[in-house]
């Protein structure tokens, strides 16, 4: 995924806002909050986008929230904001977009997941998924468990439980004492370890191969990187998530769910 030069963290506090999902066909708007002081002015922007959202005006909510992206700032409450109004506007392929990159940043999460559930059912390409290595099925829940800013989270305080056991460890006087340290660091030392490890792989994009979502109406899938009607395999139309593999110039060789293979220009897609 391509991203911005910072990340904007909208929370998801346990009360007092509401998050809503799609449907039977309503969208509706998740409300963003927990802003912090380095994105001064960006909440008032995202204010105006929810209060142009909710006056039925999703072109003016979409100008806001992506204004917000477009000075470097995002948040999976922004991406899914973003995805809603597009929805609501009628570009299937953008709201899949952003959804997708919403369920990037806060993986697992229900309400994107029923939304993309429904926008998939609306696009041309019914594809039949294959089935998953269960290895490889494993590792990717293993990855995907916690959302990158908790496993921040849970990384630095596994930190300082480790710190803190090794300190009392060290000082302790007593054998309870110090079996009370050695336990309590061993401990934060898994945390670090497991979660440490999984947070790594995510940052290198290790298990997260790069995927784009098409854009466009309907583009050809080809056999080779060429501009010709005689090398077309089949066709993708707009909203269908592909896998790419590799790239030559102004092409992408790109995968179907379902296997299927082939070279399609990246003007037809967006990176997720």
């Amino acid at each position: 995924m391509t991203g911005p030069t910072r990340l904007f963290t909208w929370g998801r506090p346990s009360s007092g806002w509401a998050w809503r999902v799609v449907r039977a066909g309503t969208c509706a708007l998740a409300v963003l909050g927990g802003t912090t002081a380095p994105v001064v002015g960006q909440d008032e922007i995202v204010a105006r986008g929810n209060q142009t959202y909710q006056d039925g005006d999703y072109a003016g909510a979409i100008e806001a929230y992506q204004a917000v992206r477009d000075r470097g700032f995002t948040s999976a409450g922004l991406e899914y904001n973003l995805g809603n109004a597009h929805f609501k506007s009628g570009s299937l392929g953008r709201a899949i977009l952003h959804w997708e990159r919403a369920l990037v940043l806060s993986p697992g999460d229900p309400d994107t997941q029923a939304n993309l559930e429904l926008a998939r059912s609306l696009t041309v390409d019914a594809i039949e998924p294959m089935p998953t290595f269960w290895l490889v099925s494993a590792v990717s829940w293993w990855v995907g468990l916690l959302s990158r800013s908790a496993l921040i989270v849970v990384v630095a305080g596994g930190w300082l439980v480790l710190a803190g056991g090794l300190i009392v460890w060290i000082l302790a006087r007593g054998d309870t004492g110090r079996a009370a340290g050695r336990w309590t660091a061993v401990a934060g030392g898994v945390v670090v370890l497991v979660l440490g490890a999984n947070l790594l792989l995510r940052e290198l994009g290790v298990t997260q191969p790069e995927r784009a979502v098409i854009m466009v109406e309907a583009v050809a899938a080809r056999a080779a990187p060429a501009q010709d009607d005689d090398l077309t395999l089949f066709e993708v139309h707009e909203g269908t998530r592909v896998r790419l593999d590799q790239r030559t110039g102004e092409w992408a060789e790109v995968v179907l769910d379902d296997g299927k293979v082939g070279w399609i220009p990246l003007s037809a897609m967006e990176i997720i």
